[in-house]
């Protein structure tokens, strides 16, 4: 599946995540040494320097009220122009947002 195809909004914890994630963001070839990154929490943090790095904005972490989906990762400072991403896990909320920014770059 191409990483396009994929709704950045509603994409599941999944092996295919976690290798886009890898080749995309890290330069990895994926394959059975890729790490989980759509549920490791441990790895929340690395991804999300490896963000800001990229993408020069600030990625903000946090949880929400809503049960569904606790946790939201958010793209920017400025209330008007910040994309967020909600998620049931902290790890899958910052790699929906990662998926989401290597979509709009690809363009």
């Amino acid at each position: 599946m191409l990483i396009s195809e994929i709704n950045p909004y509603q994409a599941l914890a999944s092996e295919e995540l976690d290798i886009l994630i890898d080749e995309d963001l890290f330069g990895g070839v994926g394959g059975a040494s890729c790490p989980s990154y759509s549920t490791d929490d441990s790895l929340v943090h690395k991804i999300r320097r490896k963000l800001q790095k990229v993408y020069g904005s600030q990625v903000t972490l946090g949880r929400t009220r809503i049960k569904s989906k606790p946790y939201f990762s958010r793209y920017g400072t400025d209330p008007s122009t910040s994309t967020e991403v909600l998620a049931e896990t902290k790890s899958l909320s910052i790699c929906r947002m990662a998926l989401l920014l290597i979509q709009r770059n690809e363009d």
